[in-house]
């Protein structure tokens, strides 16, 4: 079991880093590979994009972690999901930290995206759902397609929940309860320009430089 996950995190890319060694302990969620900092504006990358699409590539095309399911619904039976992490230590960013970078995310062929605010354990519950309440309503008042997750970072390897639902006051939840989570929601809400069959090829893309079997 890795320490604390709060413990000496100075960053975003220090805890997205131990949160993978977190995750892959876990061996009944269905988690087949998990891969971190994954930069979307390589060499290789522009060569393939400029193959099959004219102009340059968007910006800010890191993504801090993509998990990959076995996908039950999806034809190649694989669930691919982008997912934006913002770290909260203290009342140093806005509420709507990375809903850009997520919804920027569903041009490049992932099933599902997901942005993921994390907070401190520092962090009063008052002051996180002051955080948390906004988002929700933009995401479910527009009908975003991105599975929004709001959680506390607890002890070692806990989490209290504060979206999609709410139960931080009742209990706190183990890595493996928040990936099986996770895979059900992104499961039910897909990413919904994969209905274009450009988007559909970018996907497979995808998989080409992941090294995902396509």
């Amino acid at each position: 079991m890795i320490g604390s996950i709060g413990e000496g995190i100075k960053n975003e890319r220090g805890l997205v880093r131990k949160l993978k060694a977190l995750f892959e302990e876990q061996k009944s969620t269905g988690l087949k590979r998990i891969f971190i900092h994954t930069n979307l504006a390589t060499k290789k990358f522009r060569d393939i994009w400029s193959e099959w699409w004219k102009g340059d590539i968007p910006p800010q095309l890191e993504v801090d972690m993509i998990p990959v399911f076995e996908d039950i619904k999806g034809p190649d039976r694989v669930l691919i999901i982008g997912i934006e992490v913002k770290f909260f230590k203290g009342k140093t960013k806005s509420f709507c930290d990375g809903l850009q970078q997520i919804l920027s995310f569903g041009l490049f062929g992932f099933d599902s995206l997901v942005l993921w605010h994390i907070f401190s354990e520092k962090v009063e519950n008052r002051s996180i759902d002051a955080y948390v309440r906004p988002v929700k309503e933009i995401v479910e008042g527009f009908n975003l397609p991105i599975v929004y997750f709001a959680t506390k970072l607890i002890e070692t390897d806990k989490f209290e929940f504060f979206a999609p639902w709410e139960f931080y006051s009742s209990k706190t939840v183990d890595a493996n309860y928040l990936l099986v989570s996770l895979r059900n929601y992104c499961n039910e809400k897909r990413n919904l320009l994969l209905d274009q069959a450009k988007v559909e090829k970018r996907k497979k893309m995808l998989k080409i430089l992941l090294k995902i079997p396509v």
